[in-house]
């Protein structure tokens, strides 16, 4: 009997940036510490708002074990699928026909550092709809349910960031962050305070680029069956 998982994705543009990154290509990796072995046949359930559930069967392709885990890379399993497209693309279809973009917000005390920031993370994903906010209180009215990813400067303001940090976890469902530092005990105070991703103060463009897409298409939930 194959195992089963379910798989929630926070919003219609996460799962589309996950199905552009990796389902598209056939895979899919899935943190899980169910212990499925590689080679064994699974059923993975996608939960995406405003369409039905879908049922895709693979192959667990390799799996990576609490050895091997770091705070970028954790447990799960890499899944293969057999030519997702027949079983997805009237899906993709309705999606994309609806679809205005992701809505990003930025949130740092430096006018030129957010001003870069927005023009790479444009470069990055053309439909982003950059929000800027130059201090807490104002990032604080922004962050909604509507956003689908805060990328918070903890060193400009420390306490500030990683209340914005928090605040993106106590949306319902949460809101997907990236933090921003140059210190190491910072990096571990964002990551408390609930960030999804951590990078170097200021990113490099490559990196950026990794942890966006990551981020934006990391499903909100995982359920084993």
């Amino acid at each position: 009997m194959p195992y089963a998982v379910q798989v929630e994705f926070r919003t219609a543009s996460s799962f589309l940036v996950a199905y552009s990154v990796n389902l598209s290509r056939g895979g899919m990796f899935i943190e899980t510490p169910s212990n499925v072995p590689t080679g064994a046949g699974i059923t993975v359930d996608l939960a995406i708002p405003g369409v039905g559930p879908i049922s895709l069967n693979g192959v667990v392709a390799w799996r990576r074990g609490e050895g091997e885990v770091t705070p970028d890379s954790p447990i799960g399993v890499g899944v293969e699928f057999q030519d997702v497209a027949p079983q997805l693309g009237s899906t993709i279809d309705k999606l994309v026909s609806a679809f205005h973009g992701v809505q990003i917000l930025i949130l740092s005390g430096d006018r030129q550092d957010r001003t870069t920031l927005a023009r790479s993370i444009k470069s990055i994903i053309a439909t982003a709809e950059v929000m800027q906010a130059a201090d807490a209180n104002v990032a604080r009215t922004l962050i909604t349910g509507d956003i689908d990813l805060a990328v918070v400067d903890v060193d400009f303001d420390v306490d500030g960031g990683l209340a914005t940090l928090r605040l993106a976890k106590q949306q319902t469902p949460a809101v997907p962050a990236v933090a921003l530092t140059m210190n190491n005990k910072l990096r571990e105070h964002a990551r408390a305070a609930g960030a999804d991703e951590v990078i170097t103060n200021p990113p490099p463009f490559a990196e950026l680029q990794v942890v966006l897409v990551r981020a934006l298409s990391k499903p909100s939930a995982v359920r084993s069956g």
